[in-house]
């Protein structure tokens, strides 16, 4: 029952991700909480949470590119850096939202996200890499953990931009793109005001 569980929680991980993102985006909206502007830089927080939404874009962009599934191992490019970069990219937008909303709820949210979707489904992934791959899987684990480099990391690598596309990493981009719009309207039109002006 508990694997079967955690089958259906991994098949609809981004699903449930989203919906829970969702949610307490818009539970923010409804306390009124007002987010820090991207654009203003002496207002660190802002600006920071939008380069790591940004990273994890880049990030995952850079990795959706190179990683053929299931045909070859990819380690070099950004898997030279981390052996989940796709995994590692939604991990910086996520916590680059909410340094961007500043509220610490979210950062709790985050985590159980992480603990409850995704560490599961690392370990059941690298499990089949291991089966999969043999002693190219070993020997690259000795290169790469699952966060950092262990050695000299080699990020020359051949990006397509079909294979970009094939993995629908646009719908990412534009997900994240239309949140920071919001984000930016929320800062610039708070609904604290915006209901003050309606009752007036």
């Amino acid at each position: 029952m508990y694997q079967k569980v955690q089958k259906v929680l991994a098949r609809n991980r981004i699903r449930l991700s989203l919906l829970i993102f969702a949610i307490f985006l818009t539970k923010n909206i409804i306390d009124q909480v007002r987010p820090h502007d991207i654009f203003e830089f002496q207002d660190i927080w802002g600006p920071a949470g939008m380069f790591l939404v940004l990273a994890g874009i880049g990030l995952r962009s850079w990795a959706a590119g190179i990683i053929h599934k299931s045909e070859s191992l990819a380690s070099v490019g950004p898997y030279s850096l981390t052996r989940h970069p796709l995994y590692i990219g939604s991990l910086f937008m996520a916590i680059g939202f909410c340094t961007i909303i500043g509220e610490i709820n979210n950062f709790l949210v985050i985590f159980a996200v992480a603990v409850i979707f995704y560490i599961p489904k690392i370990h059941r992934e690298e499990t089949r890499l291991s089966e999969t791959f043999g002693e190219a899987w070993t020997q690259y684990t000795h290169r790469t953990s699952i966060f950092y480099p262990k050695t000299m990391p080699d990020i020359h690598a051949h990006w397509s931009f079909s294979q970009w596309l094939s993995h629908r990493e646009y719908y990412a981009l534009c997900t994240c793109l239309i949140v920071l719009a919001l984000l930016k309207l929320l800062h610039e039109f708070p609904i604290s005001e915006i209901i003050a002006a309606i009752r007036r």
